[in-house]
């Protein structure tokens, strides 16, 4: 439909640059030439002459035959690619350049569309519950097109494959690397309008803008030594042609009804005088003539376009004439002599350039011209119209009102729906029913009670949609002779299913379910929270537009709604709901789904993949669920939700951010590299973790922000908060504070927040106050000179920073590479080779970042097993696992994994198709985020045809080569506020844990058995006050990590200590040296040797101190 440039102050502009939130990269030059480098066979010299395509396979199938011939007119109609058709004889390599086939039913392949060079198949069973599907806008043609896009080297513009019925779901936030991957420019793109956020979707009836351009680029064009290309001149469609309506143009046919409705092609014209005809649109259209540009009809956006080629003449490029529809029209035309007829309704015409003539024909039109742009003309089709703004025109002519006007549109009438002869009544009672109509066309009153009601057996139709990979074992379709039932819920809350057929279902009273399946059905709610359930249709994408009741896509197509508040989507496929001003509540359950919520206090929930939801107006609560997903509140008081996220997130309203568990998407592929992509969060001002640890950031205005079970961090940040732990051990976080804090858990609020279940306080950068209650409290000063008072209850006291324990392992480093023979014996996990200390910086074309990021590589020959490696990860190390080289792919079709110390696989990867590091798709790469702190193993075996179940086989066939290329990015070290300052912790009653971290200290345990721990670095300016050490209750820690002499953890060993009022040691062994006199307490690292002792604690003097006092932690 007209975007928001027909309302714009400067709708002439035009601007049709996509919308870009999700931070996609806006680079169209990288765009096209990764679009255009699909390794194929075809080249300059072959292309030059007509390639010979060899149908024969496709006799027996006539329907499919016309599809792929009128698949290559339209490829040879937008580029100088010609084809001569071979349908008498068996396909030869030889003399034929490309081979076609359609496996028949119960043949391999027979429910797949793919290409492999010179060779391209869609099968019979392929995309089989579509009717019309080798028609122009049907989903064989358009993929007849997409196929033989790959044979003359054309990628998808993404790193993505479709890997059939329950595989990895592609979606546009997740898996488009350009805002240009979508169909408005490449008919290669997985992405249609509803993926992007349209409200229609339209199929190309013809390779589009990008694919042109991409395909003369590598065939019709060269580059010289200075990097300068040079363009072939193309002639093209040099008639007079019109497109659109009453086109004779084969596949530039539109029409207001019917397949051709719902179509989107390319012009590339370079001669005669054109028309582009709207005047049949069944909405407004954007017509505009400038090469280059997108125009809209029939109620779609950017789906008519006309490519700028590159002829040293500009002008060959002119479409001359517009028509629009009875709509509101945009007509905007070129620098050549156009004429434009806006046709009824409220029309903005601007003529640009050259001598123009417009037709008018009603008072709202507008016609806009520059000053200086020609010698233009206005036709008023009446004597008696005045319009409200001509700008800029020469002359003005009036016609009569007969006067003829180019153009006619087209039309059509729906098809009717046949009569059953089967009818059929049912009545329930007032309890709780089921009733069955089963054939025919039935009506059934549940009357009371909470009801299931079927109108008919369902059916269980669910093919393949998308177009790479073979789709096996899938259930045969159950047909089911059920009729157009009415089926009436009444009271209660009733689940109906309509089955086939054209149904009503009426909810009535009461929370109802409704699910149509097949058919045009009407679905009726009646008073109380009623539902549409579409998990059951057949499993295409779905349009369902509750503003507007307008519903599309399989089985859904044409099915209307009132009073329906909520709809539930299908498992893998994406759904585009459109809300109304009620509340509504959206579950997407699986595939990438996109949401508009509409006015109201509503629910939305994507599901798994990645989803796409705006909340718009109301207190929405909004749930992404896995993968990475792009969510805004929209007004009012909006939630997000992380409840059901597999592990610990990180919410951070300020900056828009999410990650970790369901906050983490799939791997970006960046380069040869790859990153992790987050949830991208807008407008919101609640917040909700997981049942694990998070750490929820708010912004600057109120907040709530509620943790659930888990020991959370929420950080409030401006803003009168509510501060919600939920279960768990939960921390109050002022680490963003911009000066000191005065914080207590002794009542309800504290620092303008409300605390609920809260334990524990960690403070700002500055000189803060925290005091405890009579919880066992955490209160961590952070930066500053503060004051902690633990109150009572065993608490911890942390004078700075949070304790961080024991050093993450870190990769050693060596020169980063490694040969393995097939004499290796690393075939096991017991036997796995070791490459935790060998990474390096070097240089190495083959890794992304090889200069910044720590890689290592294997180069490895297999020997008939599998191959083992084993290294150290530290939580939240990213690890990239890249296999290339192969030396036969024939041989060995690359299976990577990794597992856990354990042997669990918690990731692998089968398919590297796109991995821009190998030339072949028999490699395989993967990207995993480190869960937890350990050992992990890479294992690389190998897909077999003849290996049972997935295909795994752990083996490397015997004398094939492979590279292995591992990369680890660490996590970025925690954020501490402030500097380390000189605190007073008072531990007060309970038995307390006290560090005062760097800086000198004032330590006093108070009452209870407490213990004083020792874990910086230590130095003149780090020696704390232990005012109250009893001898008999407290103890002193000491960490491992800067005591690294003083022994194992546990005890101190009895020789390690000695205390004398010299205060120094007196033999090799002593470690921990206590002045008698002075109440000194110092380390010496060699005891009597040369290193002098380094005091880290001011104790009381002459305590009978002892190694029982001592700790090694």
């Amino acid at each position: 439909m007209p975007n928001s440039g027909q309302t714009n102050d400067e709708w002439w502009v035009n601007d049709q640059t996509p919308d870009n939130p999700y931070g996609k990269s806006e680079d169209y030059e990288s765009f096209l030439d990764y679009l255009g480098a699909l390794p194929r066979s075809l080249t300059p010299e072959i292309a030059a002459e007509p390639l010979r395509i060899n149908v024969s396979e496709l006799n027996d199938h006539p329907e499919y035959k016309a599809a792929a011939i009128g698949a290559l007119e339209m490829w040879a109609s937008v580029t100088p690619l010609k084809f001569e058709i071979v349908d008498d004889a068996p396909f030869d390599s030889a003399t034929d350049w490309m081979e076609v086939v359609s496996p028949e039913l119960g043949e391999e392949d027979d429910g797949s569309a793919y290409s492999s060079n010179r060779y391209v198949s869609i099968g019979q069973r392929f995309h089989d519950t579509e009717p019309n599907k080798t028609d122009i806008g049907g989903y064989v043609f358009d993929s007849f097109i997409h196929e033989f896009g790959h044979e003359f080297g054309l990628n998808h513009p993404g790193l993505y494959n479709y890997s059939g019925p329950g595989g990895v779901q592609i979606n546009y936030l997740n898996n488009a690397t350009w805002t240009y991957d979508r169909q408005q420019y490449s008919v290669m793109s997985y992405f249609d309008g509803i993926d992007v956020g349209e409200t229609s979707r339209w199929s190309a009836s013809t390779p589009l803008m990008a694919d042109i351009e991409a395909v003369i680029r590598r065939f019709f064009s060269t580059v010289d030594e200075n990097g300068v290309r040079t363009y072939q001149h193309i002639e093209l469609n040099t008639g007079d042609n019109v497109y659109g309506f009453g086109s004779t143009q084969y596949g530039y046919q539109l029409t207001s009804s019917g397949m051709q409705h719902d179509i989107g092609f390319a012009i590339h014209d370079t001669g005669g005088t054109d028309t582009i005809d709207f005047s049949g649109s069944t909405a407004g259209t954007i017509l505009d003539l400038r090469a280059g540009q997108f125009s809209s009809v029939n109620g779609h956006s950017n789906n008519v376009s006309i490519f700028a080629g590159h002829n040293a003449d500009a002008t060959d490029y002119y479409v001359e004439n517009g028509i629009g529809s009875r709509f509101e029209d945009i007509l905007i035309g070129n620098d050549g002599a156009n004429t434009l007829d806006g046709r009824g309704g409220g029309d903005r015409m601007a003529g640009n350039g050259g001598d123009d003539i417009y037709f008018v024909d009603s008072w709202e039109d507008i016609v806009r011209e520059e000053t200086n742009d020609g010698n233009d003309t206005v036709i008023l089709l009446s004597r008696h119209l005045k319009i409200r703004k001509i700008a800029n025109v020469e002359n003005i002519i009036y016609a009569d009102e007969s006067t003829a006007q180019p153009g006619d549109g087209g039309g059509g009438t729906p098809p009717s729906v046949g009569d059953n002869t089967m009818t059929s009544m049912l009545f329930g009672t007032d309890g709780n029913d089921t009733l069955d109509g089963g054939a025919g066309d039935d009506t059934i009153f549940g009357r009371g009670g909470d009801d299931l009601i079927i109108g008919g057996r369902d059916s269980l139709a669910s093919r393949d949609v998308n177009n790479t990979i073979d789709v096996e074992d899938l259930e045969d379709q159950t047909e089911s002779d059920d009729g157009n039932d009415t089926l009436y819920g009444g009271g209660g809350n009733d689940t109906i299913l309509g089955g086939q057929g054209n149904d009503i279902l009426d909810g009535g009273d009461g929370d109802d379910t409704l699910s149509g399946q097949d058919g045009v059905d009407i679905f009726r709610g009646g008073a109380g929270l009623d539902t549409v359930d579409f998990s059951k249709e057949s499993p295409f994408q779905l349009l369902v537009n509750l503003a507007t009741n307008v519903a599309s896509g399989g089985t859904a197509s044409g099915d209307t709604f009132y009073s329906i508040e909520n709809l539930i989507g299908s498992d893998d496929r994406i759904d585009r709901f459109i809300g109304t001003a009620a509340a509504n509540h959206f579950w997407g359950q699986g595939g990438g789904d996109y949401f508009n919520g509409g006015g109201g206090n509503d629910v939305l929930d994507g599901g798994n993949d990645g989803d796409i939801l705006y909340g718009e107006a109301g207190n929405d609560t909004i749930v992404g669920g896995a993968g990475q997903d792009y969510l805004d509140g929209g007004s009012g008081i909006d939630t997000v939700v992380y409840a059901g996220s597999p592990d610990g997130v990180t919410i951070d309203l300020a900056n828009g951010t999410a990650s970790g568990g369901d906050g983490d998407g799939p791997v970006q592929i960046v380069g040869r590299g790859a990153a992790i992509r987050h949830d991208m969060l807008v407008g919101f001002e609640n917040a909700i973790g997981s049942s694990f640890d998070d750490h929820l950031i708010g912004n600057a205005l109120a907040n709530e922000l509620s943790g659930g079970t888990g020991d959370d961090t929420l950080t409030g940040s401006g803003g009168a908060d509510r501060l919600n732990g939920g279960a768990g051990s939960d921390t109050a976080d002022y680490a963003d504070a911009t000066s000191g804090v005065r914080l207590s858990l002794t009542g309800g609020r504290s620092g303008g927040d409300t605390y609920v279940s809260i334990e524990n306080l960690a403070g700002s950068g500055f000189n803060d106050r925290l005091i405890g209650n009579s919880a066992a409290n955490v209160l961590t000063g952070q930066g500053g000179n503060d004051r902690i008072d633990g109150g009572g209850g065993d608490d911890t006291l942390l004078g700075d920073f949070a304790y961080q324990g024991d050093a993450p392992p870190r990769p050693g480093m060596g020169t980063g590479y490694t040969t393995l023979g097939p004499d290796a014996t690393n075939n096991s996990i017991a036997a796995a080779f070791d490459i935790s200390n060998n990474f390096s910086l070097t240089a190495d074309p083959d890794i992304f970042d090889s200069t910044t990021v720590l890689h290592t590589t294997v180069n490895a020959t297999g020997n008939g097993q599998g191959g083992y490696y084993k290294i150290d990860l530290a939580a939240g190390t990213v690890i990239t696992i890249d296999i290339d080289g192969i030396a036969d792919p024939n041989v060995h079709d690359s299976w990577v994994r990794l597992l856990d110390s354990a042997g669990n696989i918690v990731a692998q990867n089968d398919d590297g198709g796109g991995d821009p590091g190998s030339a072949s798709n028999r490699d395989s790469s993967l990207v995993f985020v480190a869960q937890e702190t350990g050992t992990y193993y890479i294992l690389e075996g190998s897909w077999s045809p003849t290996a049972p179940g997935d295909g795994w086989a752990e083996a490397v066939p015997a004398g094939s080569t492979y590279e292995l290329n591992v990369s680890v990015e660490f996590p970025p070290a925690p954020a501490q506020p402030g500097v380390a300052g000189s605190d007073t912790l008072n531990g007060g009653a309970g038995s307390d844990l006290l560090d005062g971290g760097l800086a000198a200290d004032t330590l006093t345990g108070g009452e209870g058995e407490d213990s004083f721990r020792f874990s910086t670095e230590l130095g003149s300016g780090n020696v704390d006050w232990i005012r109250d050490f009893g001898v008999i209750d407290d103890t002193i820690l000491l960490d491992n990590l800067i005591f690294e002499s003083v022994g194992a953890d546990g005890a101190l060993a009895l020789g390690a200590f000695y205390g004398s009022a010299a205060g120094v040691a007196h033999d090799a062994d002593d470690r921990i040296i206590y002045d008698t006199d002075s109440g000194i307490l110092s380390y010496d690292a060699d005891g009597a040797g040369d290193l002098a002792a380094i005091q880290y604690a001011q104790l009381s003097r002459n305590l009978n101190l002892s190694a029982s006092d001592f700790i090694i932690v």
